[in-house]
């Protein structure tokens, strides 16, 4: 579940995309969908807002992010019976790290530069 929806489409768009995939690996029933629908349009919302943060630092940014993904995922958790949250530990797992998009910032890099 790639979530690195913040930077592009429409929040709606980019929460109903998350949904969809989230339907298909967890096999959501109608009220499951709902919900997680709704947790990650707040989501998409809450991370355009850090990503817009002119005021903290990518650090910051990407800290407030991964406390973001937390809450989300617990929240999703408790939507899902014991057989969906164990498919649902494996959607997190092979989920790729989210990173803080910057428009000019060099990347981490081991460069000794």
């Amino acid at each position: 579940m790639g979530l690195t929806f913040a930077q592009q489409g429409s929040p709606e768009d980019a929460a109903a995309k998350a949904t969809t995939e989230l339907v298909q690996k967890l096999h959501l029933n109608d009220e499951q969908k709902t919900a997680v629908s709704t947790i990650l349009l707040d989501q998409v919302k809450a991370e355009q807002t850090i990503v817009k943060d002119t005021g903290s630092s990518a650090q910051a940014k990407s800290e407030a992010l991964n406390k973001l993904q937390t809450e989300v995922d617990t929240k999703v958790s408790q939507l899902l019976t014991e057989d969906q949250k164990s498919l649902y530990q494996k959607v997190i797992t092979e989920r790729p790290a989210k990173a803080v998009p910057t428009a000019a910032e060099p990347t981490k890099t081991e460069s000794g530069q």
